[in-house]
């Protein structure tokens, strides 16, 4: 088992030693009749604050993982970097970044305050084209901007993943996409330094606002996919139940609406009306109790729009899950109330806040 100092000692994403690092305490119990504890070394962890990566927690036996060689060849650490540091800049909670190599993780201190995410469903969220990078090197630009005409200092040691970038040439070339675009302004230099100081423009601060448009309103509520529920009547209230005291609550909480296809009135041939639910959508929630087929569809016809997929499954049933999407981070519950809670923070710490206000 890794040591505290040893897992303390670096970033284990970017391998920089000019970090912040504090331990999280298990909250495994200690079984003190036998004068040692329940635990194991991989329930403790490391809050990280990296000043390329941002802020995220790893277990101690992880933060090994993710340094050695076989691993940093699965997953790219530049990709890991920018996509950890695009959640710190946005200002949403933290990211419990896992492996899955360790299965199961214990419990921490303040874990409720994380989001768990595993490393392969975090790569999932990489800006595939040229377009998409650069948009969202704006939108980072933006979250970095507390009012309009505020300065950004761009630090080229360490700001290469604001950019979604491999190496400070991309970096350099998705900047002049925005200055070319004049979405951005590149200010004079300080003397003798090599940072740049950058200011988003109106135009820019209007771009902003077109990529981010798609927050849930009457027209474009979040589109839950599930199982209806079977024949019996207790099937179908069981169901209902989770929609409604466990998924809708969770929803409306964090500041979006939920829609459920079969429980809105219209008149298109259903397959229609799902579809363009999904594609006005700004995330989708998934809820793979009993794993019907037209619940896996939908999550995939989202996922090749880009459109986030939340996975939920009732902890008796994950077992069954497919093969394709077993080693997704799914939220498991055994009650409403456990869905409501857990699917709330998920959806605050991986979306963030919608637009309304939550219901009193």
């Amino acid at each position: 088992m890794p040591s505290r100092t040893e897992a303390m000692s670096c970033c284990p994403v970017c391998m920089r030693d000019d970090i912040n690092a504090r331990p999280i305490e298990s909250a495994v119990p200690y079984n003190s009749a036998s004068m040692f504890e329940n635990r194991t070394n991989k329930d403790s962890a490391v809050f990280f604050n990296c000043p390329a990566c941002g802020e995220y927690v790893a277990t101690e036996c992880d933060c090994v993982n993710l340094k050695s060689d076989p691993i940093r060849a699965e997953w790219d650490p530049l990709h890991i970097s920018s996509l950890l540091r695009e959640q710190t800049v946005s200002q949403l909670p933290s990211f419990w970044l896992r492996t899955g190599i360790m299965e199961p993780y214990g419990s921490l201190n303040w874990a409720d305050r994380l989001v768990h995410i595993d490393v392969n469903e975090l790569l999932q969220r990489w800006p595939r084209t040229v377009g998409e990078r650069i948009d969202r090197t704006l939108c980072n630009f933006v979250a970095l901007s507390h009012h309009g005409g505020d300065r950004v200092t761009i630090r080229s040691s360490v700001d290469n993943p604001l950019a979604f970038a491999q190496n400070i040439g991309e970096a350099i070339f998705h900047r002049s996409a925005l200055v070319d675009s004049q979405l951005v302004e590149v200010m004079p230099p300080e003397p003798g330094s090599s940072n740049i100081d950058i200011v988003v423009t109106s135009k820019g601060w209007a771009r902003f606002e077109d990529l981010t448009r798609g927050k849930s309103d009457e027209q474009n509520p979040v589109f839950v996919a599930m199982w209806f529920g079977g024949e019996s009547d207790t099937q179908r209230q069981a169901m209902d139940d989770t929609f409604k005291r466990g998924i809708v609550p969770a929803v409306e909480q964090a500041g979006y609406r939920a829609v459920r296809s079969d429980l809105v009135e219209h008149n298109d041939w259903i397959m229609d009306k799902i579809l363009g639910d999904i594609r006005r959508a700004p995330f989708i929630i998934s809820d793979f109790t009993q794993h019907r087929n037209g619940v896996y569809y939908e999550a995939g016809f989202a996922r090749g729009l880009g459109i986030s997929v939340i996975h939920t499954c009732r902890s008796d049933e994950l077992g069954n899950a497919h093969f394709d999407t077993a080693q997704m981070n799914h939220v498991v519950w055994e009650s409403t109330e456990e869905l409501c809670k857990k699917l709330y923070h998920r959806i605050v710490g991986s979306i963030g806040l919608g637009p309304y206000p939550p219901p009193k």
